[in-house]
Protein backbone atom coordinates (compact mmCIF):
# COMPACT_ATOMS: atom_id res chain seq x y z
CA UNK A 1 0.00 0.00 0.00
CA UNK A 2 1.37 3.71 -0.54
CA UNK A 3 0.69 4.61 3.13
CA UNK A 4 3.37 1.99 4.70
CA UNK A 5 6.01 2.71 1.53
CA UNK A 6 5.59 6.08 2.68
CA UNK A 7 6.63 4.97 6.51
CA UNK A 8 9.26 3.28 5.35
CA UNK A 9 10.56 5.90 3.18
CA UNK A 10 10.63 7.95 6.13
CA UNK A 11 12.38 5.29 8.46
CA UNK A 12 14.79 4.69 5.71
CA UNK A 13 15.61 9.04 5.99
CA UNK A 14 17.56 10.45 8.56
CA UNK A 15 15.31 11.92 10.87
CA UNK A 16 16.52 12.54 14.60
CA UNK A 17 14.75 11.33 17.37
CA UNK A 18 13.83 13.88 20.21
CA UNK A 19 13.89 11.82 23.47
CA UNK A 20 10.83 13.97 25.28
CA UNK A 21 11.56 13.92 28.83
CA UNK A 22 9.56 11.88 31.33
CA UNK A 23 8.69 12.13 34.46
CA UNK A 24 8.00 9.77 37.11
CA UNK A 25 5.09 7.47 35.98
CA UNK A 26 4.29 9.45 32.85
CA UNK A 27 4.87 7.69 29.15
CA UNK A 28 8.01 7.36 27.50
CA UNK A 29 7.83 8.75 24.32
CA UNK A 30 10.12 9.76 21.18
CA UNK A 31 9.74 11.99 17.98
CA UNK A 32 11.50 13.31 15.49
CA UNK A 33 10.33 15.55 12.14
CA UNK A 34 12.23 16.66 9.00
CA UNK A 35 11.76 19.49 6.86
CA UNK A 36 12.22 18.82 3.14
CA UNK A 37 13.50 20.55 1.52
CA UNK A 38 14.80 23.25 4.56
CA UNK A 39 15.27 26.09 2.00
CA UNK A 40 12.47 27.09 -0.70
CA UNK A 41 10.85 29.42 -3.14
CA UNK A 42 7.18 30.90 -2.79
CA UNK A 43 4.90 28.63 -3.90
CA UNK A 44 7.46 25.79 -4.34
CA UNK A 45 6.10 22.79 -2.48
CA UNK A 46 7.79 21.03 0.72
CA UNK A 47 7.39 18.27 2.72
CA UNK A 48 6.95 17.94 6.87
CA UNK A 49 7.71 14.43 7.95
CA UNK A 50 6.81 13.30 11.52
CA UNK A 51 8.05 10.05 13.45
CA UNK A 52 6.82 9.09 17.00
CA UNK A 53 8.00 5.91 18.67
CA UNK A 54 6.25 5.00 21.80
CA UNK A 55 5.07 1.64 23.62
CA UNK A 56 2.42 -0.69 22.34
CA UNK A 57 -1.20 0.41 22.72
CA UNK A 58 -0.33 3.87 22.68
CA UNK A 59 -2.84 5.99 20.32
CA UNK A 60 -1.73 8.60 18.08
CA UNK A 61 -3.43 12.41 17.15
CA UNK A 62 -1.19 14.10 14.55
CA UNK A 63 -3.11 17.79 13.89
CA UNK A 64 -4.13 18.28 10.99
CA UNK A 65 -2.26 21.05 9.23
CA UNK A 66 -0.76 24.02 9.93
CA UNK A 67 -2.29 27.02 11.92
CA UNK A 68 -4.86 28.57 9.06
CA UNK A 69 -4.32 32.03 10.73
CA UNK A 70 -3.09 35.02 8.48
CA UNK A 71 -0.60 37.41 8.93
CA UNK A 72 -0.99 40.85 7.50
CA UNK A 73 -3.49 39.68 4.73
CA UNK A 74 -1.43 36.16 3.97
CA UNK A 75 -1.42 33.02 5.11
CA UNK A 76 2.37 32.10 5.53
CA UNK A 77 2.14 28.39 5.27
CA UNK A 78 -0.78 25.99 3.81
CA UNK A 79 -1.69 22.76 3.88
CA UNK A 80 -2.14 21.06 0.13
CA UNK A 81 -3.97 17.95 0.05
CA UNK A 82 -4.39 15.50 2.83
CA UNK A 83 -1.98 14.18 5.60
CA UNK A 84 -0.92 10.78 5.09
CA UNK A 85 -0.25 8.53 8.08
CA UNK A 86 0.87 5.39 8.62
CA UNK A 87 1.67 2.68 11.77
CA UNK A 88 4.87 0.41 11.52
CA UNK A 89 4.92 -2.11 14.84
CA UNK A 90 5.08 1.21 17.57
CA UNK A 91 5.98 3.70 15.57
CA UNK A 92 3.69 6.33 13.64
CA UNK A 93 4.50 8.15 10.63
CA UNK A 94 3.05 11.44 9.45
CA UNK A 95 3.35 13.27 6.47
CA UNK A 96 2.56 17.20 4.95
CA UNK A 97 2.84 18.21 1.64
CA UNK A 98 2.74 21.90 2.49
CA UNK A 99 3.68 24.91 0.34
CA UNK A 100 4.74 28.29 1.56
CA UNK A 101 3.90 32.51 1.06
CA UNK A 102 6.07 34.55 2.33
CA UNK A 103 9.94 35.40 2.19
CA UNK A 104 12.22 34.56 4.94
CA UNK A 105 12.41 32.31 8.25
CA UNK A 106 8.64 30.72 8.15
CA UNK A 107 7.34 28.62 11.97
CA UNK A 108 5.05 25.63 10.29
CA UNK A 109 3.16 26.53 13.42
CA UNK A 110 1.58 23.06 13.66
CA UNK A 111 -0.38 21.93 16.85
CA UNK A 112 1.06 19.62 19.53
CA UNK A 113 1.03 15.99 19.16
CA UNK A 114 -0.50 13.88 21.12
CA UNK A 115 -0.32 10.78 22.82
CA UNK A 116 -2.69 8.85 25.10
CA UNK A 117 -2.49 5.45 26.99
CA UNK A 118 -5.05 4.77 29.61
CA UNK A 119 -6.08 8.04 30.80
CA UNK A 120 -2.66 9.13 30.24
CA UNK A 121 -1.87 12.12 27.73
CA UNK A 122 1.07 13.98 26.50
CA UNK A 123 1.59 16.70 23.92
CA UNK A 124 5.10 16.81 21.92
CA UNK A 125 5.16 19.97 20.41
CA UNK A 126 6.38 21.20 17.02
CA UNK A 127 7.07 24.58 17.97
CA UNK A 128 11.27 24.26 16.13
CA UNK A 129 9.64 23.21 12.66
CA UNK A 130 10.10 25.92 9.82
CA UNK A 131 11.19 26.87 6.47
CA UNK A 132 13.48 29.48 4.83
CA UNK A 133 11.23 30.82 1.87
CA UNK A 134 14.45 32.58 -0.24
CA UNK A 135 13.27 35.94 -2.42
CA UNK A 136 13.52 36.25 -5.85
CA UNK A 137 14.95 39.45 -5.49
CA UNK A 138 18.87 40.91 -6.12
CA UNK A 139 20.97 40.91 -2.68
CA UNK A 140 21.12 44.33 -3.76
CA UNK A 141 17.60 45.77 -4.62
CA UNK A 142 19.29 48.75 -6.29
CA UNK A 143 20.00 46.29 -9.36
CA UNK A 144 16.47 45.53 -9.99
CA UNK A 145 15.10 47.51 -12.76
CA UNK A 146 11.54 47.69 -12.77
CA UNK A 147 9.65 47.52 -15.61
CA UNK A 148 8.72 50.69 -17.15
CA UNK A 149 4.77 51.67 -16.43
CA UNK A 150 2.17 50.86 -18.24
CA UNK A 151 -0.05 53.79 -19.70
CA UNK A 152 -3.59 53.99 -17.95
CA UNK A 153 -6.78 52.26 -19.25
CA UNK A 154 -8.59 54.89 -21.33
CA UNK A 155 -12.04 53.64 -22.29
CA UNK A 156 -12.78 54.74 -25.88
CA UNK A 157 -15.96 57.26 -25.75
CA UNK A 158 -18.81 55.73 -27.69
CA UNK A 159 -20.34 58.47 -29.77
CA UNK A 160 -23.88 57.93 -29.90
CA UNK A 161 -24.46 61.07 -31.21
CA UNK A 162 -23.28 59.82 -34.51
CA UNK A 163 -24.76 56.42 -34.57
CA UNK A 164 -28.27 58.09 -33.12
CA UNK A 165 -28.41 60.22 -36.70
CA UNK A 166 -27.10 57.28 -38.89
CA UNK A 167 -30.36 55.19 -37.14
CA UNK A 168 -32.42 58.54 -38.06
CA UNK A 169 -31.55 58.35 -41.18
CA UNK A 170 -31.95 55.06 -41.97
CA UNK A 171 -35.75 55.19 -40.87
CA UNK A 172 -36.36 58.57 -42.63
CA UNK A 173 -34.98 56.39 -45.81
CA UNK A 174 -37.30 53.38 -44.65
CA UNK A 175 -40.43 55.43 -44.77
CA UNK A 176 -39.42 57.80 -47.76
CA UNK A 177 -38.53 54.05 -49.42
CA UNK A 178 -42.44 52.80 -48.22
CA UNK A 179 -44.25 55.90 -49.15
CA UNK A 180 -43.14 55.37 -52.50
CA UNK A 181 -43.94 51.93 -52.67
CA UNK A 182 -47.39 53.16 -51.42
CA UNK A 183 -47.67 55.91 -53.74
CA UNK A 184 -46.86 53.50 -56.46
CA UNK A 185 -48.96 50.74 -55.81
CA UNK A 186 -51.86 53.23 -54.99
CA UNK A 187 -55.44 51.95 -56.45
CA UNK A 188 -55.86 53.70 -59.37
CA UNK A 189 -58.93 55.46 -60.47
CA UNK A 190 -61.24 53.59 -62.34
CA UNK A 191 -62.08 55.11 -65.48
CA UNK A 192 -65.14 55.45 -67.28
CA UNK A 193 -65.72 52.36 -69.85
CA UNK A 194 -66.95 55.17 -72.27
CA UNK A 195 -64.49 57.23 -71.58
CA UNK A 196 -61.55 54.67 -72.09
CA UNK A 197 -63.43 53.17 -75.36
CA UNK A 198 -62.78 56.75 -76.59
CA UNK A 199 -59.30 57.10 -75.96
CA UNK A 200 -58.90 54.08 -77.72
CA UNK A 201 -60.59 55.48 -80.46
CA UNK A 202 -58.30 58.19 -81.13
CA UNK A 203 -55.43 55.83 -80.40
CA UNK A 204 -56.20 54.06 -83.59
CA UNK A 205 -57.21 56.66 -85.33
CA UNK A 206 -53.90 58.63 -84.54
CA UNK A 207 -52.12 55.64 -85.22
CA UNK A 208 -53.13 55.53 -89.07
CA UNK A 209 -54.12 52.18 -90.06
CA UNK A 210 -56.24 53.36 -93.05
CA UNK A 211 -53.96 55.59 -94.29
CA UNK A 212 -51.37 53.14 -94.35
CA UNK A 213 -53.48 50.32 -96.10
CA UNK A 214 -53.73 48.40 -92.87
CA UNK A 215 -57.38 47.98 -93.27
CA UNK A 216 -58.11 44.63 -91.78
CA UNK A 217 -56.34 45.90 -88.34
CA UNK A 218 -57.99 48.65 -88.38
CA UNK A 219 -61.11 46.75 -88.32
CA UNK A 220 -60.29 44.47 -85.90
CA UNK A 221 -58.85 47.05 -83.64
CA UNK A 222 -62.18 48.68 -83.44
CA UNK A 223 -64.13 45.91 -82.54
CA UNK A 224 -61.72 45.29 -79.73
CA UNK A 225 -61.89 48.43 -78.62
CA UNK A 226 -66.05 47.20 -78.53
CA UNK A 227 -65.78 44.34 -76.96
CA UNK A 228 -63.94 45.61 -74.34
CA UNK A 229 -66.29 48.52 -73.32
CA UNK A 230 -69.43 45.93 -74.00
CA UNK A 231 -67.47 43.77 -71.19
CA UNK A 232 -67.06 46.23 -68.74
CA UNK A 233 -70.57 48.48 -69.21
CA UNK A 234 -72.92 44.93 -69.74
CA UNK A 235 -73.26 43.10 -66.60
CA UNK A 236 -72.38 38.87 -67.76
CA UNK A 237 -70.48 39.76 -71.00
CA UNK A 238 -66.79 39.42 -70.87
CA UNK A 239 -63.70 40.21 -73.07
CA UNK A 240 -63.24 36.10 -73.68
CA UNK A 241 -67.00 35.98 -75.12
CA UNK A 242 -67.16 34.15 -78.57
CA UNK A 243 -69.35 36.62 -80.72
CA UNK A 244 -72.65 34.62 -80.04
CA UNK A 245 -72.00 34.65 -76.70
CA UNK A 246 -71.48 37.96 -76.70
CA UNK A 247 -74.51 38.74 -78.68
CA UNK A 248 -76.90 36.44 -76.49
CA UNK A 249 -75.47 37.98 -73.27
CA UNK A 250 -76.17 41.31 -74.43
CA UNK A 251 -79.27 40.64 -76.76
CA UNK A 252 -78.60 44.25 -78.91
CA UNK A 253 -81.87 46.46 -79.52
CA UNK A 254 -83.17 48.01 -82.71
CA UNK A 255 -81.21 51.14 -83.94
CA UNK A 256 -77.51 50.85 -84.35
CA UNK A 257 -77.41 47.95 -82.14
CA UNK A 258 -79.06 45.97 -84.56
CA UNK A 259 -75.74 45.98 -87.39
CA UNK A 260 -73.87 44.60 -84.18
CA UNK A 261 -73.69 40.89 -85.21
CA UNK A 262 -72.96 41.49 -88.86
CA UNK A 263 -70.04 43.65 -87.60
CA UNK A 264 -69.00 40.76 -85.65
CA UNK A 265 -69.38 38.24 -88.10
CA UNK A 266 -67.22 40.00 -90.47
CA UNK A 267 -64.79 40.78 -88.19
CA UNK A 268 -64.39 37.00 -87.10
CA UNK A 269 -63.77 36.23 -90.79
CA UNK A 270 -60.86 39.16 -90.97
CA UNK A 271 -59.36 37.94 -87.80
CA UNK A 272 -59.69 33.87 -88.21
CA UNK A 273 -59.65 33.62 -91.81
CA UNK A 274 -57.58 36.38 -93.27
CA UNK A 275 -60.21 38.13 -95.48
CA UNK A 276 -59.44 41.38 -97.33
CA UNK A 277 -61.31 44.59 -96.27
CA UNK A 278 -62.01 47.17 -98.47
CA UNK A 279 -61.49 51.42 -97.36
CA UNK A 280 -64.91 51.93 -97.56
CA UNK A 281 -65.72 49.04 -95.78
CA UNK A 282 -63.16 49.61 -93.17
CA UNK A 283 -64.04 53.56 -92.81
CA UNK A 284 -67.74 52.79 -92.03
CA UNK A 285 -67.45 50.03 -90.30
CA UNK A 286 -65.47 52.58 -87.67
CA UNK A 287 -68.49 54.92 -87.85
CA UNK A 288 -70.58 52.33 -87.21
CA UNK A 289 -69.03 50.88 -83.89
CA UNK A 290 -68.97 54.40 -82.25
CA UNK A 291 -72.25 54.67 -82.98
CA UNK A 292 -72.74 51.52 -81.25
CA UNK A 293 -70.84 52.55 -78.40
CA UNK A 294 -72.57 55.60 -77.79
CA UNK A 295 -75.76 54.34 -78.38
CA UNK A 296 -75.49 51.79 -75.67
CA UNK A 297 -74.21 54.50 -73.44
CA UNK A 298 -76.88 56.69 -74.22
CA UNK A 299 -79.46 53.74 -73.51
CA UNK A 300 -77.64 52.47 -70.00
CA UNK A 301 -76.54 55.88 -68.61
CA UNK A 302 -79.58 58.24 -69.34
CA UNK A 303 -77.33 60.96 -67.42
CA UNK A 304 -74.43 61.02 -69.59
CA UNK A 305 -73.71 63.42 -72.48
CA UNK A 306 -74.16 61.03 -75.43
CA UNK A 307 -77.72 60.50 -73.51
CA UNK A 308 -78.24 64.08 -73.59
CA UNK A 309 -76.86 64.99 -77.32
CA UNK A 310 -79.24 62.12 -78.80
CA UNK A 311 -82.28 63.40 -76.72
CA UNK A 312 -81.39 67.12 -77.96
CA UNK A 313 -80.88 65.36 -81.75
CA UNK A 314 -84.08 63.27 -81.53
CA UNK A 315 -85.90 66.67 -80.42
CA UNK A 316 -84.78 68.56 -83.49
CA UNK A 317 -85.47 66.01 -85.63
CA UNK A 318 -89.39 65.65 -84.26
Amino acid sequence: MILPAIGLMLLQQAVAPQSVPARSGELSVQMGYRVSPDTVLIGQPFKLFIKVHAPAGVRFEFPTGPDTATQNGIRAVELRGEKLVTMLADTAVALYNLVAWDVGVQPLRFPDVRVTLERQERRLTLGGALVFVKSVLPADTTLRVPKPARPLIVLPVFNWLLWLSLLAAAIAALLLWWAWRRYRNRPKKPVDPYARAQQQFARIEHERFLEDGRYAEYYAAMVDVVREYLAARIPGVHRSDTSSELLRTMQPRDGIEAELPRLLERADLVKFARADVPLAEAREAGLELRAVVDHVEARLNPESEVAKRAAVARKRAA
